[in-house]
């Protein structure tokens, strides 16, 4: 896909989670770009540190910070509801948040191996 190449001449919009490193950065190429970037991440504060970093350097980005926990599937679904409640659609998920390998073994908040749930489970639509 060229992100840079839309020929409606309307902006799309674009989800990008993880709040920091490549979310960050993808965050912000595709602001420049003029996408409408919804970035998505477990941690408000970190979020909404990111969104302002990105409007200072892209005063006119469209962009907004939601919450979402990859590790607990009802935060996902809650997310999920909160988007379809406020947007007609969405034209691209960059699944960038992430786990490796954690040190010792944890679990998501349903059970399942962290890796595994925040990795695949957390990303499926």
């Amino acid at each position: 896909m060229n992100v840079s190449n839309r020929t409606s001449g309307e902006a799309g919009r674009v989800i990008v989670t993880g709040t920091g490193g490549l979310g960050f950065e993808t965050g912000l190429a595709l602001a420049k770009l003029g996408w409408k970037v919804i970035i998505a991440g477990r941690h408000a504060g970190k979020g909404t540190a990111a969104v302002k970093e990105i409007k200072s350097q892209v005063p006119e980005a469209s962009l907004v910070f939601e919450q979402v926990d990859l590790a607990d599937l009802a935060s996902i679904a809650a997310f999920g509801r909160r988007l379809n409640a406020v947007y007609d659609r969405v034209d691209m998920l960059i699944n960038n948040a992430g786990v490796m390998t954690p040190p010792r073994r944890r679990v998501t908040v349903d059970g399942f191996e962290l890796q595994f749930g925040v990795n695949y489970l957390g990303h499926l639509p």
